[in-house]
Parts: C-alpha cells; structure tokens; sequence
C-alpha cells in the first residue's frame, strides 16, 4: 500500500484535478482511497458528495468516520466547511502531527493506494498529511510565479522528513495547464533546469484543455467526460508514470 499526497501552496495549480484523476485511474489498478483535507472541499464535491455524516474533521479529532464509496474500487473521505478551524482543535493535542496516521491506521490494510488533496498552505493540516504519506507529487502551473514556490515546498517536506516521517520523499513534479505555443512555458523549463529541479519532472505535461473545466462542470472526471481529450490522455500517461515511479522506488 503505498500513500501519495498532492501539495501545493499556491491555488489554481490543477491540484486537486490530478489528485481526483490519478486516484480514478489508481482504483483500476487496486482498491484506493482519496482524502480531501482541503477546506473548500472541491474533491468531494466534484464526487457530488456535498453534505457527508463524517468528513476528516472527525478523522483528525480521533472521532468515528466512515469513508464513501465514490467510483468502483474508488473511496472517499470527504472534507467540508467544518474543517475551518481545525487546527486550533488540534494546536494542544499531544501527536497532532500524527492524527490522520492514527486514524488510517486501521484502514490502510483495505487499499492498494490512498491520495491525500492536501489544503493550499503549509499548515498543520498538511504536516498530517506529509506524516502519513510515501510520496509527494507536486503540481505546478506552467508561469514564473508558480516556480517561484517550489523552495518553499521542498524545504517544508524535507523539515517534515528529517523531523517526522523519514519515509517521506518527492515522487515528481508535474507541470500543468502546459501551452507549448507560449514563450512564458519556454521560460519555466528554464528556470526549472537553472534550479536543477529538471530530474524530478514527470515527463508527461498536463496541456490546457477546455474538457478538462467541463468536466468540472458536470461533476465529472475528465476520463468519464471524454476519454479522447487532451486532458484524458495527458492524466493517463501520468498515472502510468506515476506507477512507474512508485515501482521503481520499491
């Protein structure tokens, strides 16, 4: 069972639509599980799961909470408002980095593979996440500002590997809404080579793709919305990536 969380601290990255599509096709591989830890529960709506009995709010607090089913082979557990204010809840609990841990503890021998959607910031919230997890993809839009956090983040996991969880590592980062008519796209691969960030990049590039906000749009996954689209087939060839990543990690 391998764990990967999807972080960024910028919004508008593609985030959580590559969380939802390498889940999705993770579930054709083995039983999987997605988390939303994300306060504005855009995972779980786009699921259409929009008021849940329990959501990881209970998870967190060490309360009963029950995943839903979403696809076949595909569960979730969803996020909603109620998260907002979460981390004072936790700010005083003894092992509040270790919440989510705890509480998968006695799920993770049912999945084959489990996606975190982690928040859009550094917080409490997602050390839980990072403390439980294998890998991290990293999302990045295809713009010069987007670039300019990915040393924050790098920095933010290794702090939680060398403190906290030492299995933690970067599976990859993976640049999104890509337009390869655009200079601004030119300019990014070459400030990801100057960094020498350019050994972690996945290969396949999420090209801008209408389909893929329709999708949305419908509460669908772009794989269920048009399986020939752009959007389709670059997620497919990263999930296919991505599997390959974890194997060769083995």
């Amino acid at each position: 069972m391998k764990t990967i969380a999807i972080m960024n601290q910028k919004g508008g990255v593609a985030k959580t639509t590559t969380c939802i599509n390498l889940a999705v096709q993770a579930a054709l591989k083995g039983r999987t599980l997605v988390i939303d830890m994300d306060e504005q529960a855009n995972l779980s709506r786009q699921f259409g799961v929009k008021e849940p009995e329990t959501t990881i709010r209970e998870a967190l607090l060490g309360e009963k909470f029950s995943p839903v089913n979403v696809r076949e082979n595909l569960d979730l557990i969803p996020s909603s408002t109620d998260l907002v204010g979460i981390e004072s809840r936790l700010f005083n609990e003894l092992s509040r980095e270790r919440k989510l841990e705890k509480a998968l503890k006695g799920l993770k021998k049912d999945y084959d593979f489990i996606f975190i959607d982690c928040p859009s910031n550094t917080s409490l919230v997602t050390v839980n996440a990072l403390s439980c997890s294998d890998y991290v993809i990293l999302p990045i839009k295809a713009e010069i500002f987007s670039i300019e956090g990915i040393d924050h983040m790098i920095n933010f996991i290794r702090m939680v590997r060398d403190n906290i969880n030492d299995k933690l590592s970067i599976l990859g980062i993976v640049i999104t809404q890509w337009d390869e008519r655009l200079n601004v796209g030119k300019d990014v691969m070459d400030k990801i080579k100057e960094q020498k960030w350019d050994t972690a990049l996945f290969q396949t590039r999420i090209r801008k793709n209408t389909a893929v906000s329709a999708s949305q749009l419908h509460h669908q996954t772009i794989f269920e919305y048009d399986r020939k689209s752009n959007g389709a087939q670059d997620y497919t060839a990263l999930g296919y990536e991505v599997l390959e990543r974890i194997n060769n990690h083995k």
